[in-house]
């Protein structure tokens, strides 16, 4: 229930987390991203102050809002985006920014998107729906500079398609039942751009040429973890008064040291700049130089601090950055976890922690949950790291947490056992507390316990040499295609690799079982592997030879969810590959937990065919038994 108290006087704004790939979820909404200047707004019965994320006052700058507020007459903090709109009503930033510095009549807006206190209660710990309902129920009519920022719910893929077809920033995606955390960025909150408008440091200009006054072009950078990189310049964007002011609020920031470790190749002499102004700019694409091609200045970022920048990118280290706490209370949606031994090493070769393990679980949460959610799972527990002694545990009744669920499966050698299911990203982050370096996720879910998401066969090598593994996955590939069955590739994160066929649970266990039994004896004729597979499950028989594995399709059985770190050496992921990658020379080894968000980003999830439209069983038999007539 919200409490009663005095309203704040300086809210810090919940900041979002960058991700590249937009998805859809039914506990997700999506609202458009503003192209303006982010405000928090108290609000006390006509009185009104406005104020930036850096908490700088904005009531002489946007005076007409303020005075719009002020019409508004209920005591309330409310949060939001300022912008310009054009003649299309849709928000421009060059306008804002011209608005800004000649007072001129560009149409300012308020979009508020939600509200923190109303009437003297705090909301911020109420779910993000419910605060938003709230918001709408109070708002004003007939009132064009103050605006409801709607959304839509789980359609955030073709949300985002359509904001960048209209030429928006981007999208917002928020959990629905998240709570407003002050200050915090966190992954409740994601934040999709349109790719080819971004935020830039200005780290040096170069001389004009011909006619032009002041500068010839901003020398731009861009953060890469700590390290600032250089992208290329602009010369274009700008009109007189952008190069007379640029210019003015360049010279006590010039310096003679570059801020690029490499010094950059400019078409003019460059001067340099401490890296303190942010821009934001437009272009045409990135190029394979990690250039950007065709910049064009859109105005100064004065709401934001180039410091802040380093985190643009899908942040490492963004939920335990402290690394002299041993042990720390976070809150993750509505849960509270404590995490316990945070610098205890789990990999003693590369001196990797369980603080880095729940770092990556954490950033890694929008990409691995759609396989987990709803899924009940083995837990692989090493409390002391991939050196120490492990053990699974299945049964977890009376041994997790009260506000953990459960899944009871009744086993008929074992009894009844309460299996964790994983419910969401604070289910999530307390396996990996427990010590569970991978995930390992059943085949089918909680709402239809026999009947598996996806049939799977498992390359399970005895020692041979990867590409072997590689050329029994591509026949079997080529085996598939035959006869039109979808399907999709992933390295196990240890020495093998596993084939998934999407099913969308329309068949048992055990058609999923005779499916998988089905391809594999049909591949295993194939006389470029059949000298080095087989269908014998004990090592010591098969003697070296890869296992065709099709016995993985049972109930209760699970692989290492995609995604998934495996306890080895390396922190390997289990990562999902294109069928084109699979060449001589593949190494599972090379996807690790540091470098599989930079292929996040230039692919996004590949697996995610997995879970869609699921294959017709009876179509594909009969297609087997006409090749084998």
């Amino acid at each position: 229930m919200a409490k009663r108290r005095s309203s704040p006087s300086d809210v810090k704004p919940m900041l979002a987390t960058l991700i590249d790939q937009p998805f859809d979820s039914p506990n997700w909404i999506y609202e458009i991203k503003w192209d303006g200047y982010r405000v928090i707004a108290y609000l006390n019965k006509g009185r009104v102050e406005m104020r930036s994320r850096n908490n700088l006052s904005f009531n002489e700058k946007f005076d007409v809002i303020r005075e719009a507020l002020a019409k508004w007459n209920i005591k309330a903090v409310v949060d939001g985006e300022i912008v310009a709109l054009d003649e299309n009503g849709r928000a421009d930033f060059q306008q804002l920014q011209n608005a800004l510095k000649h007072r001129d009549t560009a149409h300012l807006v308020y979009y508020i998107f939600d509200i923190l206190w109303y009437d003297g209660k705090d909301l911020t710990q109420l779910p993000l729906l419910e605060r938003k309902e709230i918001l709408k129920s109070i708002f004003p009519e007939k009132e064009d500079r103050i605006r409801y920022s709607d959304h839509i719910v789980e359609k955030g893929i073709h949300f985002l398609s359509t904001a960048v077809r209209h030429g928006l920033e981007g999208i917002m995606a928020k959990k629905s039942d998240s709570v407003y955390e002050a200050g915090a960025r966190n992954s409740n909150w994601l934040k999709m751009k349109n790719s080819h408008r971004m935020e830039a440091i200005i780290c040096g200009f170069t001389l004009p040429r011909r006619s032009r006054k002041f500068f010839g072009a901003v020398v731009l950078g861009k953060y890469r973890g700590k390290k600032l990189v250089y992208i290329g310049h602009s010369g274009s964007g700008f009109n007189d008064k952008d190069l007379k002011e640029l210019w003015k609020k360049f010279q006590p920031l010039k310096t003679d040291k570059c801020p690029f470790e490499i010094v950059p190749r400019t078409n003019q002499p460059a001067s340099w700049l401490k890296p303190e102004l942010v821009c934001e700019v437009k272009f045409s694409e990135w190029t394979k130089d990690n250039m950007l091609r065709h910049p064009i200045f859109a105005g100064l970022r004065e709401d934001k601090k180039a410091s802040n920048e380093k985190n643009e990118k899908m942040i490492k280290k963004l939920l335990l950055s402290d690394e002299s706490l041993k042990e720390q209370v976070i809150r993750i949606g509505r849960r509270e976890l404590k995490l316990t031994n945070l610098n205890k090493v789990y990999w003693p070769r590369e001196k990797y922690t369980k603080r880095d393990l729940l770092n990556y679980y954490h950033e890694i949460a929008p990409y691995i949950l759609p396989y987990m959610v709803d899924r009940p799972q083995s837990l692989n527990r090493h409390p002391n790291g991939i050196e120490g002694a492990n053990f699974y545990q299945k049964n977890t009744a009376g041994k997790v947490a009260d506000w953990v669920t459960t899944y009871r499966f009744d086993s008929e050698t074992q009894g009844p056992i309460d299996f964790m299911v994983c419910t969401d990203e604070a289910s999530l982050l307390y396996m990996a507390s427990l010590g569970c370096i991978e995930m390992n996720p059943w085949h089918s879910r909680t709402a239809a316990p026999h009947r598996p998401d996806w049939c799977v066969i498992d390359l399970d090598p005895d020692g041979n040499p990867y590409d072997q593994v590689i050329s029994v996955a591509l026949v079997i590939k080529g085996l598939l295609d035959e006869i039109k069955v979808p399907a999709y590739c992933k390295t196990s994160g240890a020495t093998g690799m596993h084939i998934y066929i999407p099913l969308k649970a329309k068949y048992t266990y055990d058609q999923s079982r005779m499916l998988a039994r089905l391809i594999v004896e049909m591949a295993q004729q194939d006389p470029r592997i059949a000298s080095f597979t087989s269908l014998v499950r004990t090592p010591a028989k098969r003697k070296k030879k890869i296992y065709l594995d099709f016995l993985q399709n049972r109930e209760i059985q699970t692989l290492a969810a995609p995604y998934s770190i495996r306890p080895r050496p390396g922190a390997t992921v289990s990562t999902p590959l294109y069928w084109e990658e699979l060449k001589k020379g593949l190494k599972p080894g090379i996807f690790t937990m540091l470098n599989i968000f930079d292929r996040l980003k230039r692919e996004g999830d590949l697996f995610k065919p997995v879970l869609g439209k699921g294959i017709d069983l009876e179509k594909v038999i009969k297609r087997m038994e006409t090749m084998q007539t």
